[in-house]
């Protein structure tokens, strides 16, 4: 008997604009798509910010939807699990060192969340404006700034990791609470799953890159899919229904 395929879809920058609505477009197309396959969502965010992206009639129908980069869990918005962890309190204060050292000058408040095990900072802050958001991205991309931190963070020897996530943040986590928890949740559902994860921070440091890694390293039937923006997301899920 052939595998089961099941579709594993980041949220922000894969299904929608960064930390903006789904298109309208886009919305009607991957409603019927969920309604036809074998859909999870993974995403950095927790439930509350993955709603203000996606509708709550698509994630219900979803198979499940993990947030927090697989800390919590949800299927038809009942919370299924919860991973949380306490972080250091020398940690934190070493976090907001390093908000106010960046060269990068602008702030606009909410620079240091936590959320259901993991914390994620950011030196522009998560209540910046679209415009603002995309003006330190531009930056970040020639200042390599959270590549840098978090090169270095995962040099150090202590039990967490980091990883870029969306355009303006870091997220940090206990070491293997990433992305890569989500598999075998997954295959503990569905044992003869072919798992298909479409993500658009696979590249080194970012936090699409674990679960990547974990479906390579599992080898076939399982794979993953890089992409820029959900249009190329669109685009490949066109050659499936």
């Amino acid at each position: 008997m052939g595998k089961n395929r099941i579709y594993i879809f980041d949220v922000d920058g894969t299904l929608t604009p960064h930390r903006a609505r789904v298109e309208p477009e886009f919305e009607t197309f991957f409603r019927q798509f969920v309604a036809d396959q074998n859909v999870y969502l993974i995403s950095g965010s927790d439930i509350a910010k993955i709603k203000e992206q996606l509708p709550e009639d698509i994630l219900n129908t979803c198979r499940g939807v993990f947030g927090c980069s697989g800390a919590e869990f949800w299927q038809q918005g009942k919370l299924q699990y919860q991973k949380d962890h306490v972080f250091p309190d020398e940690m934190l204060e070493s976090f907001q060192a390093y908000i106010d050292s960046s060269p990068y000058h602008e702030r606009y408040g909410n620079h240091i969340e936590m959320r259901i095990g993991m914390v994620n900072i950011s030196v522009v802050g998560r209540d910046a404006t679209t415009a603002q958001r995309k003006h330190y991205s531009e930056w970040d991309m020639i200042a390599q700034e959270r590549k840098q931190f978090v090169e270095q963070f995962n040099n150090i020897d202590h039990p967490y990791e980091a990883s870029a996530g969306g355009q303006i943040s870091i997220d940090i986590v206990p070491k293997g609470y990433n992305k890569s928890m989500a598999m075998n949740e997954i295959l503990k559902r569905e044992s003869d799953g072919a798992l298909m994860f479409f993500g658009d921070r696979m590249a080194d440091g970012g936090n699409d890159k674990p679960l990547a890694d974990a479906l390579k390293n599992a080898g076939s039937p399982h794979g993953s899919f890089p992409v820029k923006t959900y249009l190329d997301t669109w685009e490949e899920l066109k050659n499936v229904i």
